[in-house]
């Protein structure tokens, strides 16, 4: 039997732990910042990355990382993210006086050499709530609280759909353009028509003279229909309106004036109503 040597164990031991533990290789980013008055930016910078496994097999949790910029010196040494699996960003949020002044997203590659800020960052600086300039940021329907509940009870498109047309509603919801020429009225129902169709003509009657002697002892003239409704009858007396019920009574087609309004000898009747 072989005596074990306790020092080649350990040896072993250390070089599998130094294998399998190795550190992340780190990539240093050194930049000066301005604002654009030209004074030198103060302030802080931080780093939040995801989970991701870099180059060399090193596991890097998800965490965040904040580093003071001292007269616009920025210094920071990060594990590459290019070469990263899954493929890694950081996300960069400058803040000064108190508040959150922009942000952007560095993809930082393996370098022995140090990088400065244009090396590493992949979008232009983002103001807070904003977007990049010039970027579109894409919002699902699903993400807006309620829409796609509001846009259910919506009124849609049909197949009988037109432009320049007045807007029906199918039987079903939809909206669709009224059918007929351009002419025609449209009825409540949706159904068009030529106008005072579908649902009883209605006629006007302008400035009949009502038959009957205009003598200043004849009461009772006759139109030659009964108006419709009651309620529509104009009746002029020289032009003057003559009130229902208080100057004259109507029955029917007959037109029967009250003691005092009288037409006298010479006087003008005429009578406007609907049938």
């Amino acid at each position: 039997m072989f005596a074990r040597n306790p020092i080649r164990i350990g040896a072993a031991c250390i070089l599998f732990s130094a294998l399998s533990w190795a550190q992340p290789e780190l990539t240093t980013i050194s930049d000066i910042l301005f604002k654009a008055d030209g004074t030198r930016f103060n302030g802080l910078a931080q780093f939040t990355w995801v989970s991701f496994e870099s180059g060399n097999g090193s596991n890097v949790a998800a965490q965040m990382k904040t580093v003071r910029i001292i007269d616009g010196n920025l210094f920071v040494q990060l594990s590459p993210t290019t070469n990263a699996v899954p493929q890694a960003v950081y996300s960069v949020k400058y803040s000064s006086d108190g508040k959150i002044q922009f942000q952007e997203t560095w993809a930082v590659p393996p370098s022995t050499p140090s990088l400065r800020v244009r090396d590493v960052r992949t979008t232009q600086p983002v103001f807070p709530g904003g977007s990049s300039f010039g970027a579109v940021t894409q919002i699902q329907e699903s993400d807006v609280i309620g829409l796609l509940a509001d846009l259910a009870i919506r009124a849609v498109k049909g197949p009988g759909y037109a432009n320049l047309r007045a807007a029906v509603i199918n039987d079903t919801g939809q909206l669709e353009g009224a059918l007929g020429s351009a002419s025609d009225c449209v009825h409540v129902d949706g159904s068009s028509g030529a106008c005072g169709s579908g649902g009883g003509s209605v006629t006007f009657v302008d400035l009949e003279i009502p038959a009957g002697a205009v003598d200043g002892a004849n009461v009772s003239f006759t139109i030659a229909n009964a108006p419709s409704p009651a309620s529509s009858l104009l009746l002029f007396r020289n032009g003057l309106l003559q009130r229902a019920n208080f100057d004259f009574t109507l029955s029917g087609a007959t037109i029967t004036f009250v003691s005092g309004a009288v037409p006298q000898a010479g006087d003008t009747i005429l009578a406007s109503y609907r049938r």
